[in-house]
């Protein structure tokens, strides 16, 4: 299931606010996890454009290498940042709160 950006930032403050931690300094981690969101949505963009490894010429111009596409390696670390941040703001399964709407799912 395919989550809508505003989804994620409603249900990233609402766990705030149930927690009553919705202060600037929190607020402002989660400024930060949106942000990295689009980053990685633009790195998961070019993975798929691109490949896991991509042909380019040498610095030479004389031969077709393969590279490494450096946005797998910049993927693995946006994704660890982020959960970095959801771990530092508590926000973890084990201490989600639910919804009344989400029972009805």
């Amino acid at each position: 299931m395919v989550q809508k950006k505003g989804d994620i930032l409603n249900s990233l403050i609402s766990q705030l606010k149930k927690k009553e931690a919705d202060i600037s300094v929190f607020l402002d981690l989660i400024d930060d996890y949106m942000s990295l969101y689009d980053i990685k949505k633009k790195l998961k963009a070019d993975i798929k454009k691109r490949g896991v490894a991509y042909e380019s010429t040498s610095a030479s111009g004389k031969a077709t290498i393969t590279k490494q596409n450096q946005s797998v390696k910049d993927l693995v670390a946006v994704n660890k940042q982020m959960l970095m941040i959801l771990d530092k703001l508590g926000l973890t399964t084990d201490k989600t709160i639910k919804d009344d709407d989400d029972d009805k799912l």
